[in-house]
This record gives C-alpha cells, sequence and structure tokens, in this order.
C-alpha cells in the first residue's frame, strides 16, 4: 500500500449474490402479501418487506472498510464513522470479526465484509504498527 492510496476493504462477490437472491426472495413474499389480500395489514408488511429487501440489498453494495494515511472510515447506508489511526493499539480476530483494540481499552468491531477476516486483520494490523514505527522516527 503505498502511502497515498487508501486501501479499501467492499463486500465480497460472493456476499454480494447471496444478498441479491435474498432480496429477490423477499420482495417476492412481499408482493405476494401486498396483493395476495385486501387486509391493509397485509399490504403494508408486504410494502415494507419490500423497501427492507432494498434497503439491504443497497447497504451491501455501499459499505465498505477504508483504510487512508492517517484514518479509518467505516461506510454504510445508515452512518460514516472515522477514527484515528492514533486511537488504536491492535487488531485480532475473534468470532470471524476483526476487533481493533483502542488505546482506552474499548474495542471496535469492524463489519464483516464477507472476505477473509485473517487478511483484513494482518492488513490492519501492519497499518497500526507503521504508526508506532513513525512514532518512535520522530521522537
Amino acid at each position: 500500500m503505498t502511502e497515498d492510496t487508501p486501501r479499501v476493504f467492499t463486500i465480497a462477490r460472493w456476499y454480494k449474490v447471496v444478498s441479491v437472491i435474498a432480496t429477490a426472495l423477499l420482495c417476492t413474499v412481499g408482493v405476494f402479501l401486498a396483493w395476495s389480500d385486501e387486509n391493509p395489514l397485509y399490504r403494508i408488511g408486504g410494502a415494507g418487506l419490500v423497501i427492507l429487501g432494498i434497503g439491504g440489498l443497497i447497504d451491501t453494495f455501499v459499505s465498505k472498510i477504508i483504510l487512508e494515511e492517517d484514518s479509518i472510515r467505516i461506510v454504510s447506508i445508515a452512518r460514516r464513522r472515522i477514527f484515528s489511526r492514533s486511537d488504536f493499539e491492535s487488531a485480532k480476530v475473534d468470532g470471524g470479526h476483526v476487533c481493533l483494540k483502542r488505546k482506552d481499552g474499548e474495542w471496535l468491531i469492524l463489519p464483516g465484509t464477507g472476505s477473509s477476516a485473517l487478511s483484513m486483520r494482518n492488513t490492519i494490523d501492519a497499518w497500526i504498527k507503521r504508526q508506532r514505527g513513525q512514532e518512535t522516527h520522530i521522537s
């Protein structure tokens, strides 16, 4: 990774394919409920399922984790979070998720991407350690 280019972790292709299939099934059920009965609750519930499915699919395609030079950005459809690299001590894999240990003792659990958690952990841990290496050269 060069100093100018951010490292982007996006959702894995297989995860996107599964999300498209799940959205299609959820929308099919939603449309069936909306048009199968005169009951307004079924119509509202069916429309809700369609909206939920499409929203989840959009979130799958938008979500990403971006390692920049001095910060990490976690992007999803609902929110964007930015953390400084100097806030973290290390990274580990726990339960299939990459967890970043903060200097205040708290843990930041990164969202899953469907890719190798160990590979992502190694990249992020090297990114954190590069900060510590720069601090020792400055001192």
